[in-house]
């Protein structure tokens, strides 16, 4: 209502009284309605020609209805020309910056995997045409697109200072821009779209992508409102305070870009320090004596198994028995017909007791799909293997469904069964058995021959607390299978529940039963024992 009375056009044509309320507004017979994203009601309420959806990164999915900008964009289907605009600072994810081939352009790079991603606004931007605002170099009038990387301020001075003389470096001539320039700069800027380019004049060349949607994206560098050098004090101030949370939220509302993740795990070379002295396919003395199961774990991907093999012993100790792959596209036999053969492998004296596969890769219905191999290898060794599926969370780190249906439709209790894994639970544990502190006993140890591909994989993903306080997994690195093959590893644990073994005691600590009739004294008075219980 103070925006619309601060505006004496809108007040007049606002219809007041009765016909107005919190969240329904009528202007010259046109209809503004107000929704908020916890309530699928209020957005699949009533149709609009035109949606707005502002801050869609801190919004999360409606719970049974599924995600907000969907619901919303079905508010127009029966408007021709209805649109949904969304907009919102963006939140998390590791999106490096690449050179376009042709035209020299430095863009946001459109290969990104959307795993690594977090941001919602980021992946739909990612969708659509990926506009990037441009603006000339008041020296050499060459068109460049500003970020975070190009402010430049005296080394190791104080925010203070920073704040003064913090300007904006060109790509091109590497002359130092002042903040003054802004205006100047954004009055002859444009949107371009990977693959175009811009003369000295401003002149667009090339053909706008084919898409059915417009994406942009502009830099807070560009803001008229805030100087550069409010943009380095702030982020000087954010890093001398070391709090993540702080910087991340710098970096998105004042440079619009993504956190990249990776400050929360730990430094690959920390592996190494869990090391013993035996080698990779044997296990060692202890492990023999303390080793309670032997645990194969396997990563499904299009072209091999990614595997681990793992001792477990009691108080959740653990060995590094085996690792690798299995080559040979999952869609066939082959690769399969090997991993029989790992099943039956003997180490030392040890069988493998159970094996869990992840059927997460690829799934669908198709006879084409690995998802189909994995549920047939399953069912065909109904005594060890089991297929898994990770979850962001849930209530208990393991939890099982049947998946096997009669011609009825109903379930078979004896068929086949998904376990679901908390991957924050199980992935926490690797990360805390790798960053053991010191003076605590090491539980988690590895063959003095791994190699620093492991090392990197085993850390290649970060935890990442998202604005409604739920923690998603992101990768700081492509390759990530021995983490998630290491996490199942902690499920199987846990299926076999091994935190509850403990170990025998010697006969000799066994208190006896006492003989029947056995006499005590108590206050002086002798008494016999019960034996009653």
């Amino acid at each position: 209502m103070a925006m619309f009375s601060s505006a004496q056009s809108l007040w007049t044509k606002l219809n007041k009284g009765k016909a107005s309320s919190k969240t329904y507004k009528a202007i010259s017979g046109v209809s503004v309605r107000l929704a908020w994203s916890g309530s699928a009601t209020e957005l699949a309420a009533q149709p609009a020609a035109d949606v707005y959806v502002d801050e869609r990164d801190r919004m999360d999915d409606i719970p049974g209805e599924g995600d907000v900008v969907t619901l919303a964009d079905a508010r127009h289907s029966t408007y021709p020309d209805g649109k949904t605009i969304v907009t919102s600072t963006p939140t998390i994810g590791n999106v490096e910056t690449k050179h376009h081939k042709l035209t020299g352009f430095e863009h946001w790079d459109e290969d990104t995997d959307p795993e690594d991603i977090v941001s919602p606004i980021w992946k739909l931007w990612m969708q659509g045409t990926k506009y990037e605002w441009s603006w000339p170099c008041p020296e050499c009038e060459e068109y460049f697109i500003p970020r975070f990387k190009l402010l430049k301020w005296p080394e190791g001075c104080s925010p203070q200072k920073a704040m003064h003389e913090a300007a904006l470096a060109c790509p091109h001539c590497g002359s130092l821009i002042p903040d003054n320039q802004k205006s100047k700069m954004n009055a002859r800027g444009v949107y371009i779209a990977p693959g175009q380019t811009v003369d000295k004049d401003g002149n667009i060349d090339g053909d706008i992508p084919e898409n059915d949607t417009a994406s942009f994206w502009v830099s807070g560098l560009c803001s008229p409102w805030k100087t550069f050098g409010e943009r380095a004090k702030a982020w000087l101030e954010a890093v001398r305070s070391g709090d993540p949370g702080r910087i991340q939220a710098v970096l998105n509302t004042g440079f619009g870009e993504l956190y990249k993740t990776g400050a929360d795990s730990p430094e690959w070379q920390l592996v190494f320090d869990r090391c013993r002295s035996y080698s990779t396919g044997t296990i060692p003395q202890d492990a023999s004596d303390r080793g309670l199961a032997l645990v194969l774990t396997v990563d499904v991907q299009k072209n091999r198994l990614e595997f681990v093999v793992r001792m477990w012993g009691y108080g959740m100790e653990s060995w590094l028995i085996d690792q690798g792959q299995l080559y040979g596209e999952t869609a066939h036999d082959s690769v399969w017909t090997d991993l029989e053969t790992l099943m039956e492998r003997k180490y030392g004296l040890h069988h493998i007791k159970i094996a869990l596969i992840d059927s997460g890769y690829n799934p669908g219905d198709s006879h084409k799909q690995p998802v189909n191999k994995i549920y047939e290898f399953c069912r065909r060794h109904p005594g060890i293997a089991r297929a898994t599926k990770g979850k962001d969370t849930q209530e208990k780190p393991i939890r099982a469904n049947h998946i096997d249906v009669n011609y009825g439709g109903r379930t078979i209790k004896r068929g086949l069964q998904l376990w679901h894994i908390d991957t924050n639970f199980t992935k926490s544990f690797v990360y805390s058995r790798i960053q053991v502190p010191d003076g605590e006993p090491d539980l988690w140890h590895l063959p003095e021959d791994i190699t620093e591909d492991y090392a990197k994989q085993v850390t290649a993903e970060a935890p990442v607390n998202k604005p409604s306080g739920q923690v998603v997994w992101v990768r700081n690195r492509k390759d990530n299978h021995m983490l998630d093959c290491e996490a199942m590893q902690v499920a199987a644990a846990y299926m076999l529940r091994i935190q509850d073994k403990r170990p025998r005691s010697s006969s000799s600590d066994q208190k006896q039963p006492s003989a029947r009739g056995d006499s005590y004294v108590r206050n002086g008075v002798k008494r016999r024992r019960s034996t009653f219980l």
